[in-house]
């Protein structure tokens, strides 16, 4: 966790003090604590011209005078040291005393003037107090220098693991303590600043520039401490690297059980006569899930056996020794030529040899036959690199088959031909491996009660179920206790798995790790949208500070390296192939939770029990009383629930280093009308200075509930769900007060918002919008709006509200709810100029358009997504001229359309038709058939001849060498006895 910690208070220090407008200049601090300072320096001056006229007031300022002095020196001397430390306390009284006697002044005498100016400097001034401000940026840079060097040093170098472990454990709790201790001042300072407590905000500013130089320190020695250690990683060594896992793997062999088609694929492509050249073919998946046996199952098959040959099987593993690679190589190929007894003397001759030599040698056995070579457990291209060369290709049909869990490493080998990806086993299928270990398949039922529970939970996993059905074949078979190893025979499957599910993780690059342990906050089987963990690992700061990158460019490149090494699985893909939904394993889960917890970084809570310290909190469904943990929760930066709980939201107010709000909320226990009044009762902002992201469904219902965010200066998303009638938006206007925001989203309910004074550059989403406030002033402050959601009647004050739309030459995304849209597209709009020319997706809901106004649509120069939700009347749609030139996505849904004339020229580059509900539609036009580019035709809940006139038009785009897919999904028939049925799938 070294990188994330660096990479952590790298995006702290940037957000607080190096961005061009940060909330804490510190130029503006040290300016008000010399401006309070400059206030008691005049207190001299006002006490000569108030009380220079008034000789009875001398007495009872000399005694007024006494009295503060000694009541002052007890009082605040305690509170003084407690703040600087005792060493500040006696410069720092002088201030007090005038403080203090200010307001008890008024009718003092003249004479006690020189005695009372005399208890100050020689200019009233606490200069000495203020911390040396231009140290404290020179100290925030250097640190910022320090751990920028860090990162590259541990990101580029491949530093021994063994040589990292203690150096990575400092690094992690000396940044962690250090971020930890920085957020806690900034959180005093703000209070402070916010009541002109100068006494407090020096104070702070104090601990601050220590903790600064402490930290600074300590990264010059851990920064030396990294390149050293880079340094002597670069030197050479001899290194014996035993290949425990890849020998541990064989224990869990079984017979293949699934897999029949990538089976069947896997051999067509080894025996394929046609392809002469030599070929790689490679099984990519996760740790577990059976590519050995799988390969193993290919290399002893008969047809193979005859087909080659040569054959040799060598098993690579994360660490390999290039040398051993080739010696089992050439032991394979000498076993496989039957001549065995008159070549074991040369092979250990050879195992004297040098790499080259052994190279070579196996070169020379494989040259003119056809051979297939195994190379399981590829961990690298540099491993397929070290051997490749020593495979010639002679035209003969000679084969590489290689497993690996990183599909960048199948690529390369395979120079670009697509893997074959591993299946988890259905549930017959892991009813069947479970069996096979047990070498049977009846059971007491009882007994196959159990078993079936325990196989239920391996989720498809073909080592996990190994690894259970083991277990339980050595018990003895009475009830009580195969019950008692299923109670916890999950837990101990898990850990034996763990070994290898745990070699993916440790390979992971460094920026990765965080990224991956981070799926332990979400619910066991959830699917989880990706657009929603973009924005958390941006708000976590897993993603760093990349210029000239856009944030979900990096993210989609973290979650794209994370699937292509089978650690997370893709469940839901766009049209075009984009993830838009992720899911992961459980056994994996498994592992986000003991690594996370072993690194204090997660704890998953319910009922009561004790949460860790940890950076992240994630809550069951439990009830859980947040309040009686406070202590324990102070330092925490994320806090998430999955389902509706009954949680106080008061309780925010205590979690001072809050970065991450994510929850579900049920009932609730305010004792205010005002539940988002954030400046009073709740998520208060001078405790929440450090929130970046925000997300909160509300279900429940007590009264209406003010919407009143406040000055957030580093929140990046802020996302309310609940009932309209539940939230008042009118002061939604506050969120200008929010610099680096870039995703504003209400649900339920469309507000209002005032023009900003300024311009918002990073706002890129706004979700709902009340029509009346699409005005072209608001639209000119946030030019790089990409993602626009308007919902609302239209308005007589701004009737012709989507003109001012061209202000927006960003948008990328529309979607509009408005029953009187129609009068908004007939005026004066500039359809003919660039109007909205980066628009990509529109959709329009409950609109209430005529078909024919399509035309207008199409006129958008590069609208490749269309979805027409309840949004369009009348029976007949005859599309005009006018073409959507790059439409590549139409959706339909909620409609009444009847006749639909089209030809294939209307949607040239057309590649998914998606109709739902869509109950008078017969058929979809012929001349669909026409469009080279469609490939795939969707329906849900529609009529059988619809479906009907899909499959005829996928056979002529066969006909035509396309391979258009059609799907659908609860289609209505007839039955015999006339009854409207449905059809599941089909």
């Amino acid at each position: 966790m070294a990188y994330f910690a660096i990479t952590s208070l790298m995006e702290t220090l940037h957000l607080n003090f190096l961005q061009p407008e940060p909330p804490f200049p510190l130029d503006d601090l040290e300016a008000q604590i010399r401006d309070d300072n400059e206030n008691v320096s005049l207190l001299p001056e006002f006490l000569r011209s108030e009380i220079a006229n008034d000789d009875e007031a001398m007495k009872d300022l000399e005694d007024l005078e006494a009295e503060i002095r000694d009541v002052s020196l007890k009082v605040e001397k305690k509170r003084i040291e407690m703040a600087l430390g005792e060493g500040w306390t006696k410069l720092w009284l002088h201030g007090i005393v005038f403080n203090q006697a200010v307001n008890q002044t008024e009718s003092s005498s003249k004479n006690a003037r020189d005695s009372v100016q005399s208890c100050f400097p020689e200019d009233g001034r606490c200069t000495l107090l203020i911390p040396c401000l231009a140290e404290v940026k020179q100290k925030i840079v250097s640190l910022h220098g320090n751990l920028g060097l860090m990162q590259e040093v541990v990101e580029k170098s491949e530093i021994d693991a063994g040589a990292m472990k203690d150096v990575e454990a400092q690094i992690r709790d000396v940044l962690f303590k250090a971020e930890e201790r920085i957020e806690m001042e900034l959180s005093v300072i703000n209070l402070a600043k916010g009541q002109r407590d100068s006494v407090r905000m020096t104070a702070s500013m104090r601990r601050l520039q220590g903790i600064f130089n402490e930290a600074v320190k300590h990264t010059d020695y851990l920064k030396n401490e990294l390149i050293r250690l880079a340094k002597a990683d670069l030197e050479p060594q001899n290194i014996t690297v035993m290949r425990k896992f890849s020998r541990k793997a064989s224990k869990f062999d079984s017979r293949m059980v699934g897999c029949e088609e990538e089976f069947m694929k896997i051999l067509d492509q080894l025996t394929q006569q046609s392809a002469k050249k030599r070929r790689v073919v490679s099984i990519v998946g996760m740790g577990g899930i059976g590519k050995t046996t799988l390969a193993q199952k290919v290399y002893e098959d008969l047809t193979i056996a005859s087909h080659f040959d040569r054959r040799a099987w060598v098993s690579v593993s994360q660490q390999y020794n290039v040398e051993q690679m080739l010696q089992s190589l050439i032991g394979s190929v000498i076993a496989a030529s039957r001549d065995e007894l008159l070549e074991q003397r040369n092979v250990m001759d050879e195992q004297r040899n040098s790499k080259d030599k052994l190279a070579e040698n196996l070169r020379k056995r494989l040259m003119g036959q056809r051979y297939l070579i195994v190379m399981d457990d590829v961990w690298s291209t540099d491993a397929w690199d070290s051997v490749h060369r020593c495979f010639p290709d002679d035209n003969n049909g000679s084969r590489i088959l290689l497993t690996s869990r990183l599909k960048e490493v199948a690529e390369y080998a395979s120079s670009g031909n697509s893997p074959i990806y591993m299946p988890f086993l259905d549930a017959n299928e892991s009813w069947n491996l479970y069996c096979n270990v047990f070498g049977k398949k009846e059971f007491v039922l009882v007994f196959e009660q159990v078993g079936r529970d325990i196989v239920k939970k391996c989720k498809g996993l073909p080592l996990a179920i190994i690894v259970v059905a083991s277990l339980l074949s050595k018990t003895e078979e009475k009830v009580e206790k195969w019950k008692n190893v299923a109670k916890n025979v999950i837990d101990d499957s898990n850990e034996a798995c763990s070994e290898i599910l745990s070699l993916s993780y440790n390979q992971l690059p460094h920026h990765l790790k965080a990224c991956f342990l981070y799926f332990g906050v979400f619910p066991e089987d959830s699917e989880i949208p990706m657009k929603k963990l973009v924005k958390l690992w941006a708000a976590e700061g897993f993603l760093g500070v990349v210029k000239h990158r856009n944030m979900e460019e990096v993210a989609m490149e973290f979650l794209q390296d994370l699937v292509d090494r089978s650690l997370v699985i893709v469940s839901k893909q766009s049209h075009n192939g984009k993830i838009k939904a992720i899911k992961i394993h459980d056994l994996l889960r498994d592992l986000c939770l003991r690594e996370g917890g072993h690194k204090n970084l997660l704890s998953v809570i319910g009922g009561f029990t004790l949460p860790k310290r940890c950076h992240w909190i994630s809550i069951n469904p439990q009830y859980f009383n947040i309040k009686h943990f406070l202590e324990l929760f102070d330092k925490f930066h994320s806090l998430h629930s999955f389902e509706f709980i009954d949680l106080s939201i008061e309780a925010f107010c205590s979690f001072k280093l809050l970065r991450v709000v994510d929850m579900n909320l049920g009932h609730w226990n305010f004792g205010c009308r005002n539940l988002w009044d954030f400046g009073a009762r709740v998520l208060n902002t001078e405790n929440l200075i450090h929130l970046r992201y925000i997300a909160l469904s509300i279900n429940g219902k007590k009264f209406p509930l003010t919407l009143m965010p406040v000055e957030h200066w580093n929140i990046q998303s802020f996302i309310i769900r609940a009932r309209g009638d539940m939230l008042d938006t009118s002061q939604a206007y506050r969120i200008w007060k929010m610099p680096l925001l870039r995703n504003f989203y209400i649900e339920g309910i469309p507000f209002s918002l005032e023009t900003s004074g300024v311009v918002h550059r990073h706002l890129e989403t706004i979700s709902w919008l009340d029509p009346i406030c699409c005005t072209k002033d608001l639209f000119t402050k946030i030019p790089n709006l990409k993602k626009l959601g308007i919902r609302g009647r239209l308005s007589s004050e701004n009737p012709n509200y989507f003109n001012n739309f061209v202000q927006l030459g960003q948008l990328e995304k529309l979607s509009i709810k408005d029953p009187c849209l129609l009068s908004v597209l007939r005026s004066s709009i500039p359809w003919t100029t660039s109007f909205l020319p980066n628009l990509k997706k529109l959709k329009f809901m409950e609109t209430n358009l005529p078909w024919n106004a399509m035309w207008l649509i199409a006129m958008l120069p590069n609208l490749e997504i269309l979805k027409l939700i309840h949004a369009c009347r009348g029976e007949k749609w005859k599309p005009s001229k006018r073409r959507f030139c790059r439409l590549k996505r139409l959706v339909i849904e909620n409609t009444r359309l009847r006749y639909w004339n089209v030809v294939g020229e209307h949607f040239p580059m057309l590649e998914c038709l998606e109709l739902r509900k869509c109950d008078y539609l017969q058929e979809i036009p012929s001349d669909f058939s026409d469009i080279n580019t469609l490939a795939l035709i969707q329906l849900n809940e529609c009529w059988d001849s619809l479906l009907a006139s899909a499959k005829w038009i996928q056979e002529e785009q066969h006909n035509y060498g396309n391979d258009t897919l059609v799907r659908s999904k609860d289609i209505w028939y007839f039955n015999e006895k006339g009854e409207i049925s449905t059809l599941k799938e089909g």
